[in-house]
């Protein structure tokens, strides 16, 4: 839709409103997917609020996509602040030019309101910008200041800056208001994106207060509004528990508006009298014996389709299958240790009196939570915990030491039977659908180790992504004469003059990616006929002026490094290839200019010396080298999937080969891998990971789900962005006053909401900024670190966790039905793990074998397969949301006899039936009165769900 509409038009603007920036990074990319990437690049803003549109410099192209959230630029009255330094500049300017002399009445620090060493940047930021402000612009933000501070303005507005009993965030907030205000006058959107609008409901009746909404909603003085455009998944309240209803919620009314807003006040009447009618029938069905319901749902379901042909003109829902809770065995407990109830006594002894009901909930669920809480919590505010005998403590001089029973957590200890240690360790996953049997480590691997875990408290992920992360440094790091601080700084593959096998190992060869497909040999074959397969496609792919064999058996003895014997083959191509070594050397100069190791490893490339044959171990170094080199590997995955790769104009080898060496080679240049991979050296230890973890079936799993996100140009830097976000640190609370333990996040990782409190550590630097969530996010949707997400309901609405991952842990359990389906539609989405699994169980076999005839990716064979399959499914998510074996994990972690336990039972009856109770009032009566342990009971009252299905509609139409 939006590329259409944008085709047709000079000049396009579009603004995408979200609730929050977090949705915004994850969908604004999306919505220009339709244009090439570097269309798209310029196509959409970095501005983002509304009042700073007018001094952008001017746009190439005629798209241009905004990305605002309500509360930085369409705020009421009630909601005003002071904004950003540089907004507060722009006034600053404009003020000068509207009403010389009056920025120099304010008090000190008026307009620069806190801001300090940035001030003057801000300033500088401003001028730089102030020339692509219009006259008429500056003119409408004159016209927005009279309406705001009333005639005569200038006089207002300083007598407001300067009296101490008005806020300068409100003075401020007005000036701000009326900059969005002049924005909006002189360059009005053609098109309004509200997405996840029930986030703000509040917009969409926005009054006196909020002329700004109002105006972008219903235009200006008679003026036609743009055309608006409303996404939600969940537009209306499904369901509102008793304190709720309290509170003063009313889900039924806000459906009943919605209603009203998108198809008038009768059609908004008429649902009102269907939805009773069938709210009493369903009270009625509830208080019948089973025997003599019959009747009563005929009615109901008549009413049901009734309230189905009145909806669905107007919007349209298509649910997923309700989840068969019948085949889930119930929750296993966790189990306490007596060190557990010693971290609960110690816990507690300080916290004062009037707390100390609260200990319990933050013990069940904060590990170590007299060092974790800080004074970040009321209940540990200023309090110290003094060290004690039996106690665990977590200290930087006994990092090293194993822990006592997991810090003495019942489920920091589940969390480790679910999710081993040394799974943990591992660099990646297995594929869906492995190319060969993996070996090694992997070989113990019995179930993807990525899991999403919900918690209560913020304190939470924080301390659990950092003990997880621990153990595994612990475990496979630690020493005692190993100070935690310099446990992370060893590095393996730093680049070294004359060490030319560490940039061979991540050198992405042409020569190799092209020559050899470890795809091309007979289904079911060993690694040992891989291999001489792969030998094979080597010889058959050598230069003519290069002899596969040694002239005689002594000169068969000679053991060239294997990097200078690729390059001489590199060197020696002819056409199509002449020009091609030169065309690499260029490229990788460019990866990473200043750094004088690598330039003096090019230029010992560069001066190879040419062969004209190579001896038998130099053929099986090569041989190595194309199956498990990770440049290579990742070279040839990319390669099924951006067949312009070698293309050396679009400069995608160039990106690739920066990722090999800037990304793929400090990821996995890390203490904790180079201990868990076996091998002598790097270049073994690596080459033999690569092939026994099955790497290359990874990457192309990765790059085939993620294309259609960003298309094949955009896979590397896709990747590259992903590996660089994924280490952090928490501070745990140390003996001292002030003492912090700063403990590494990097197996594990805490998500949402976590900023101010989780630096990023990459390596042995410090002084990075924080890894923001977007860029965690996009790390745990790769096959890499971290494999532990733990977040809050930050986590739970709106954003996607389900590339890799199909294990969800309730850490603590929520309240509603809602929020329990919430919580898993994080990972049961499109595409997700939990349908690629028994997809590739049921199609991977064929799917291997076309690949191998066809020489394509094995997924898409897969998935045309799975298309043809499913064809006539009548609801429009199989095979690609749901799917028979498509079971997401659940685990709960609940203490024996806990209430949690039949809590989660009810939750889930609750979820079967919640739907039902769709424009009810008093829903979590209604549900109660409904619920039913017989299983046939519970399908017929399913049965009354209203379906909103486009598909459904579409069936039946």
């Amino acid at each position: 839709m939006l590329a259409a509409l944008a085709h047709k038009a000079r000049k396009f603007t579009v603004y995408y409103i979200s609730s929050g920036h977090k949705v915004a990074d994850q969908n604004k990319v999306e919505l220009l997917r339709f244009l090439e990437e570097d269309d798209a690049d310029a196509a959409l803003s970095k501005i983002d609020r509304v009042g700073l549109i007018p001094f952008e410099e001017k746009r190439a192209g005629c798209l241009r996509l905004y990305a605002f959230t309500p509360h930085t630029s369409f705020s009421s009255t009630k909601r005003l602040y002071g904004g950003k330094a540089v907004e507060r500049a722009f006034i600053k300017l404009l003020l000068d030019e509207i009403y010389p002399g009056l920025t120099s009445t304010f008090r000190d620090g008026f307009i620069e309101h806190g801001a300090t060493t940035g001030w003057a940047w801000a300033l500088a930021e401003a001028e730089r910008k102030f020339e692509h402000a219009s006259a008429a612009f500056k003119a409408a933000y004159g016209r927005a200041l009279r309406e705001e501070f009333v005639k005569p303005a200038r006089e207002t507005i300083s007598q407001e800056a300067n009296n101490p009993k008005i806020a300068d965030g409100h003075t401020i907030g007005l000036m701000r208001k009326a900059l969005a205000q002049a924005a909006l006058d002189s360059a009005t959107p053609d098109l309004v994106i509200l997405d996840e609008f029930q986030c703000y409901r509040e917009l969409l009746d926005a009054g006196a207060d909020n002329p700004l909404a109002r105006q972008l909603l219903e235009g200006k003085d008679g003026a036609s509004p743009p055309p608006i455009l409303l996404l939600s998944a969940t537009p209306y309240r499904f369901y509102a528990e008793r304190w709720e209803t309290g509170a003063g919620a009313s889900p039924h009314v806000e459906l009943f508006d919605l209603i009203a807003f998108l198809g008038g006040a009768d059609v908004r009447s008429e649902a009102e009298a269907q939805f009773r009618r069938f709210g009493d029938l369903l009270h009625v069905i509830g208080r019948l014996p089973v025997e003599s319901r019959q009747p009563a749902i005929s009615e109901a379901e008549t009413i049901k389709h009734r309230l189905e042909a009145l909806l669905t003109p107007l919007m349209s829902r298509t649910e997923r299958p309700a989840a068969r809770e019948g085949s889930e065995p119930p929750p296993k407990p966790v189990q306490i240790e007596p060190h557990d109830l010693d971290v609960y006594r110690h816990f507690t002894a300080a916290v004062p009196k009037n707390l100390k009901t609260a200990t319990i909930a933050y013990w069940l669920s904060v590990p170590l939570p007299a060092q974790a809480l800080g004074d970040r919590y009321q209940i540990t505010r200023g309090l110290e915990f003094p060290a004690t005998r039996g106690v665990p403590r977590l200290g930087v001089t006994t990092w090293s030491k194993p822990p006592k029973d997991a810090w003495g957590s019942a489920k920091l200890r589940a969390l480790g039977d679910i999710v081993p240690t040394d799974a943990l360790a591992l660099p990646w996953m297995l594929s869906s659908l492995t190319w060969w049997d993996p070996a090694g480590p992997w070989a113990k691997v019995e179930q993807p180790q990525k899991m999403l875990i919900f918690s209560r408290f913020k304190a939470t992920p924080q301390s659990v992504a950092a003990l997880v992360s621990l153990e595994v440094e612990r475990k496979f790091v630690g020493r005692s004469t190993l100070p935690y601080a310099n446990a992370w700084k060893k590095r393996h593959l730093n680049p070294k003059p004359n060490q030319g096998p560490t940039l061979a190992l991540f050198h992405p060869s042409p020569f190799l990616i092209r020559a050899v497909d470890p795809l091309d040999v007979r289904d079911g074959a060993s690694i040992k006929q891989m291999r001489a397969r792969a030998r094979q496609q080597i010889i058959r792919a050598l230069p003519v002026s290069i002899a596969p064999e040694a002239p005689n058996k002594r000169d068969n003895r000679r053991r060239k490094p294997a990097w200078a014997v690729l390059a001489a083959i590199e060197s020696a191509q002819k056409q199509p290839h002449l020009r091609e070594f030169a065309a690499i050397q260029k490229d990788w100069g460019w990866v990473a200019p200043k750094d004088a190791a690598l330039q003096s490893l090019l230029k010992l490339r560069q001066e190879a010396e040419p062969i004209s044959w190579i001896s038998r171990w130099e053929l099986d170094a090569l041989v190595d080298m194309a199956l498990g080199a990770p440049g290579v590997v990742a070279g040839r995955a990319l390669y099924r999937h951006l067949p312009e790769l070698f293309d050396y104009k679009g400069q995608h080898y160039r990106k690739l080969a920066r990722f090999c060496w800037t990304k793929l080679r400090t990821y996995l240049d890390r203490p904790v891998f180079w201990s868990v991979l076996p091998g002598d050296d790097a270049t073994a230890k690596y080459q033999r990971a690569c092939v026994e973890g099955c790497l290359e079936a990874v990457l192309d799993e990765h790059f085939w789900l993620r294309k259609f996100k960003v298309g094949g140009v955009g896979l590397i830097d896709d990747l590259s962005g992903a590996l660089s976000a994924n280490v952090g640190t928490f501070g745990f609370k140390g003996l001292a006053k002030k003492e912090k333990i700063r403990i590494r996040c990097h197996a594990a990782v805490p998500f949402g909401g976590t900023e101010s409190e989780t630096q990023r550590q990459d390596q042995d630097d410090d002084n990075q900024a924080p890894a923001r969530s977007e860029e965690i996010r996009s790390a745990f949707n790769t096959p890499f670190w971290p494999y532990v997400l733990a977040t809050t309901s930050v986590g739970q609405e709106g954003l996607d966790f389900h590339s890799w991952c199909d294990r969800l842990g309730h850490w603590d359990l929520c309240s509603s039905p809602v929020d329990l389906e919430q919580r898993e539609g994080r990972v049961q989405r499109f595409g997700g793990l939990t349908v690629r699994r028994p997809l590739a169980d049921k199609l991977g076999k064929d799917a291997l074998a076309a690949a191998r005839r066809d020489l394509t990716s094995p997924w898409d064979a897969v998935a045309a397969s799975a298309n043809e399959a499913f064809k006539d499914d009548e609801t429009g998510l199989t095979p690609w949301w749901t799917l028979p074996g498509a079971d997401l994990k659940r685990h709960l972690f609940a203490l024996p006899q806990s209430r949690d336990i039949d809590r989660f039972a009810k939750l889930k009856t609750q979820r079967l039936l919640y739907r039902v109770a769709l424009g009810q009032p008093d829903q979590e009566d209604l549900v109660e009165l409904l619920m039913d342990d017989d299983p046939d009971t519970m399908r017929l009252l399913q049965g009354l769900t209203l379906n909103l299905s486009a598909f459904a509609h579409r069936r039946t139409g």
